[in-house]
């Protein structure tokens, strides 16, 4: 099940904190691959048991959640009687970060290491009264959530004043700044210190930003401007305990691997890939880890609507699914990845367009005059490769868009062809969809044959080849038949060409 409510975790600039206060709302749920088993009425020692009680809460009914990949997934839920609670299960949880959500839309979080613990706490105060019993985790916790708290009510006041103080006043209020900023370093060392074999003194560290030092001199003899951005990135996870699978279940995680690979990394499918490699790298010191991150990141970008970044899916299956690293895939489903992946490489941008070639090596789309014609017999800058059906709805209302918009980008002295491919079966309706479309002037080519029974067959695999499970499709090529773009639309293809001209001037 899965709560969907916003996160928001309050900072005091250079003060690191993990302190979220936000309001929740329940508004659905879902199942997670990563869920834990349903809760069961059995008691043992094997499984879990939180008992809970905040007073002044009505009697309602109470949700145990952690959270995971950038959402919040439900575990348990229990009933309240007077202010009282327990959640209860056969099956331990997973350690990580949990919350206990309220049924007035309030919550607390919780660390989840040991399996049986309670808490007390007050509905008007739930951080400031919380008190555990048997948690050598949480304890700790509170304790560093409350003076930071105590903390922020000491500095919010004087940022405050700062947006409105003149500067002999705004210097003595930064100095106040710097005190309570310097006290909580100072507590935050102490803590690490005295606490480093709990759970949250990870998520403490995993949250400390890089110091980046002193740029040295390029070789102009001036500081290096991009030295700041190679080691931020290059030392971007020293932070992240990789052998912990708990870190996985909180709000860190998935947070700074989105800023690693959407914010740190050049939107390019080879800087994702590189990006994604060291990534996964990492986190095969924990197999659930890599589990993960490995699923995320091929599912990420096979859903991607970025023209091209399905490079990156083929790249994740041809790197660690067919190389028989991904255990949790069964045979059945890997089967269908690695298919997928097949059909997708051939037509990856950059790449050279696949040839209209049969099963033996020979060219065989013809027009309707049974003109066989080719790819590479083409001389132009850009090839618009165009792959339509003529009873086709959608085709028939975005042709003309393409043919007057090519039209167009021909007047105003660009070289263009175009290569349309018929993907029926029906030779009438095909030249009839020509003769109506007004696309004489391009190479209409389909590949219409039938068997001795009558039925259709194709010469080639040439539909995988191109990706064609839907029509219209378009591409557009380069002078030496390289793809530039693909399934783009009539105003793209305007876009695109427009952008390369410009670039080459």
């Amino acid at each position: 099940m899965i709560l969907n409510f916003a996160i928001q975790k309050k900072d005091m600039k250079k003060i690191t904190i993990l302190l979220i206060l936000s309001t929740l709302t329940l508004t659905g749920f879902s199942q997670s691959v990563f869920n834990n088993k349903k809760k069961t009425t059995k008691s043992n020692n094997s499984g879990y048991k939180i008992t809970g009680e905040v007073v002044g809460l009505e009697d309602s009914t109470v949700m145990l959640a952690y959270y995971f990949g950038g959402k919040q997934y439900a575990t348990d839920t229990a009933n309240v009687t007077n202010g009282k609670f327990t959640f209860r299960g056969d099956e331990k949880l997973k350690g990580g970060m949990y919350l206990v959500v309220l049924s007035d839309n309030k919550y607390f979080d919780l660390i989840v290491s040991e399996q049986r613990f309670s808490f007390s706490t007050k509905l008007n105060n739930l951080v400031g009264e919380m008190i555990f019993e048997n948690s050598e985790e949480n304890t700790p916790f509170y304790e560093y959530l409350n003076f930071i708290i105590t903390m922020q009510k000491q500095v919010n006041p004087i940022r405050q004043q700062l947006e409105t103080a003149d500067d002999q006043i705004k210097k003595e209020l930064q100095i106040e700044v710097q005190k309570i900023d310097n006290k909580v370093k100072k507590y935050q060392t102490s803590f690490l210190e005295n606490n480093s074999d709990k759970f949250f003194s990870k998520i403490i560290i995993a949250t400390t930003e890089i110091e980046i030092p002193q740029a040295p001199l390029d070789s102009t003899g001036s500081p290096d401007k991009n030295f700041p951005y190679r080691f931020y990135k290059k030392h971007f996870w020293d932070n992240i305990d990789f052998s912990d699978e708990r870190m996985l279940r909180t709000p860190v995680f998935f947070s700074k691997m989105d800023q690693y690979l959407n914010k740190l990394t050049v939107k390019h499918p080879d800087s994702i890939n590189l990006s994604a490699d060291i990534l996964v790298d990492k986190s095969k010191a924990n197999q659930e880890i890599f589990r993960y991150v490995v699923s995320y990141i091929t599912s990420t970008y096979e859903r991607s609507k970025i023209m091209g970044m399905d490079a990156v899916f083929v790249h994740m299956v041809e790197n660690y699914y067919i190389t028989n690293q991904c255990n949790w895939v069964d045979s059945t489903e890997l089967v269908k990845i690695a298919d997928r992946a097949q059909k997708i490489a051939p037509n990856l941008i950059g790449r050279k367009a696949a040839e209209f070639h049969d099963f033996y090596g020979r060219p065989f789309m013809k027009d309707t005059l049974g003109i066989i014609h080719t790819l590479n017999e083409i001389n132009a800058d850009y090839t618009v490769l165009i792959f339509f059906g003529p009873t086709c709805g959608h085709c028939k209302k975005e042709i003309p868009k393409v043919k007057h918009n090519l039209d167009s980008l021909i007047l105003a002295g660009y070289d263009i062809k175009t290569f349309a491919v018929a993907t029926e079966f029906d030779k009438k309706e095909w030249k009839r969809f020509i003769r109506n479309q007004k696309i004489e002037d391009w190479i209409n080519v389909s590949d219409i044959n039938h068997d001795e029974e009558g039925s259709p067959v194709a010469s080639s695999d040439w539909r995988d080849k191109y990706d064609i499970y839907s029509t219209p499709v378009i591409y557009l090529l380069d002078k030496e038949k390289k793809i530039i773009a693909k399934r783009i639309t009539h105003t793209q293809i305007v876009e695109i060409i427009s952008r390369l001209e410009e670039d080459q001037r």
